[in-house]
């Protein structure tokens, strides 16, 4: 058979018969007519969803107030974070998406600017939707659960909203639970080496267990470990507890070392506005060692145990730009001690720091801080040495030694109940080298430390000698390397008590807060 009888004979059984064509209209004829079914428009295409308008709007360099497309949040999808319980990323973005949350008692100190941003089911735009997600990737960053978030939208058809309706999908590069480094570190007159290690999201809740231990020229070892664990699975609340033993080596102003073990626990709430709040139960025991021949009698008297049942509070507020160059801004900070719960010291005790700084002319910074405490005694007897304050040094009181300011015996250190220092610096770059993290510097500083606290030896207060400042100035250059500064000054003090530790001429200091 050819090809082309095949071909016919399929012709054939795919035409139909006209006699059956015939008696199909004849039926259509008797029941009326064609169906009208055949007669009816076909369904209309489905409307564009308003996020494809959305997304292209956002490109734009402007965009039409009055012509910006509605969405509804319908759902956040997190991707990625097997480690993490189910409960507690509910938890982390039931403030996104639960309305009743706002009626909770504190909703607005435990939640914040959360509370503000569109629930899913309300109308919003896609730059609200952006902020939503900007804020909820960076809870997520800052309890250290992600190393990258990438964002993905995707419109959905509902019933109710077919063109609104939008889901947002988070997908998360987990972070290593594990991290191990060792290091060196120099910070107020001190180098350290240590190792640290941390282990992150122990339980699924974002609890981190972190350990160090090191060795430095001041602190001769400390080992420190610390549980923090995210309140209300909330990044502005946590709960630490940690542990801490040191030995610390005082020779430089006291001729003795110090040992420290301490237990310490605290709650933390930190704001996106540059505010810090802490309240802190400590329980330590304080000893002094290695007495060196040389000690003072009075160190000998002061140098015995003693065990601190402390609760603190602590608060911050810094606006700097750079809160390590300090270029422009304000910081201020505000500690307050009662030692007393049980123990064998008891007193009230608060210091307060504060700063301002800005920036004028070409390149130019000006600075001025003050520093302040008083020590209360509140069981009658002196406090023991290591609550006192102490004074002096390439980070405080410039062109002294290390803590010389203030009550001394022999050439030890004996410290105060009371203090105060301001300092006014300013800042230029090197001519022609502007660029350069290497800076000119000039300065004046002055302070006083001492014991007015009435005691055993004097029934009354005696702010005489607080009132009496050191006094000095000098200029030199500093470097900026990340948190730590590096100064080299040139200067003399101007204004000295006899016992005071001068250093004149060229001074040295590494650290992390200068005054």
């Amino acid at each position: 058979m050819s090809a082309k009888d095949v071909m016919s004979d399929a012709a054939h059984a795919l035409a139909p018969d006209p006699e059956e064509v015939n008696a199909t209209n004849v039926e259509k004829l008797e029941k009326g007519g064609p169906n009208e079914s055949d007669n009816e428009p076909p369904p209309p295409p489905p409307q564009t969803h308003n996020l494809e308008k959305a997304m292209k709007q956002i490109q734009l360099p402007i965009i039409d107030p009055t012509d910006v497309p509605i969405l509804r949040l319908h759902d956040i999808l997190l991707y990625g974070v097997k480690d993490t319980r189910h409960d507690f990323l509910m938890a982390l973005c039931r403030p996104y998406m639960d309305p009743a949350v706002a009626t909770e008692p504190w909703a607005q100190v435990r939640y914040g600017h959360r509370l503000h941003f569109s629930k899913p089911g309300d109308t919003t735009t896609m730059p609200s939707i952006l902020q939503l997600i900007t804020s909820l990737s960076s809870d997520i960053s800052r309890m250290e659960l992600a190393k990258d978030i990438s964002v993905q939208f995707e419109p959905l058809r509902s019933d109710k909203h077919p063109t609104e309706d939008v889901d947002v999908i988070l997908k998360i590069k987990p972070v290593s639970r594990f991290f191990l480094r060792t290091s060196t570190s120099v910070g107020n007159s001190e180098g350290t080496a240590s190792v640290q290690g941390k282990l992150r999201n122990v339980f699924g809740g974002a609890e981190t267990l972190e350990g160090s231990a090191s060795l430095g020229t001041r602190t001769k070892h400390s080992y420190n470990f610390v549980f923090s664990s995210p309140v209300f699975a909330c990044p502005d609340f946590w709960a630490n507890v940690s542990a801490i033993s040191q030995h610390r080596d005082l020779t430089a102003f006291i001729r003795a070392h110090e040992g420290q073990h301490l237990l310490r626990s605290s709650l933390i709430y930190a704001k996106g506005d540059g505010a810090r709040h802490e309240l802190a139960y400590e329980a330590s025991h304080r000893h002094f060692h290695h007495i060196l021949p040389d000690a003072s009698l009075s160190i000998r008297r002061l140098a015995k145990p003693s065990f601190k049942s402390a609760i603190s509070y602590t608060f911050e507020h810094d606006t700097r730009d750079n809160t390590f160059a300090t270029m422009v801004g304000s910081y201020f900070r505000s500690f307050t001690e009662y030692a007393g719960l049980g123990g064998d010291t008891s007193y009230f005790k608060t210091d307060t720091q504060a700063s301002v700084s800005d920036t004028f002319g070409n390149g130019l910074t000006w600075s001025l801080a003050a520093k302040t405490g008083l020590l209360i005694p509140l069981n009658g007897c002196d406090p023991c040495l290591n609550d006192r304050f102490m004074l002096g040094g390439p980070t405080c009181i410039r062109m002294f030694r290390l803590n010389s300011l203030g009550p001394k015996f022999s050439h030890d250190s004996l410290g105060g109940d009371a203090f105060w220092a301001v300092g006014a610096s300013l800042l230029s770059p090197i001519p022609m080298r502007s660029h350069w993290p290497l800076k000119l510097h000039a300065f004046t500083n002055m302070g006083q430390l001492a014991q007015v606290q009435p005691s055993a030896a004097r029934k009354n207060h005696n702010w005489t000698e607080l009132v009496q400042p050191s006094v000095s100035a000098g200029f030199g250059v500093l470097f900026q390397q990340g948190p730590v500064r590096l100064e080299l000054n040139f200067g003399l003090p101007l204004v000295a008590r006899v016992g005071d530790g001068i250093r004149k001429g060229l001074q040295f200091g590494i650290g992390i807060d200068f005054l």
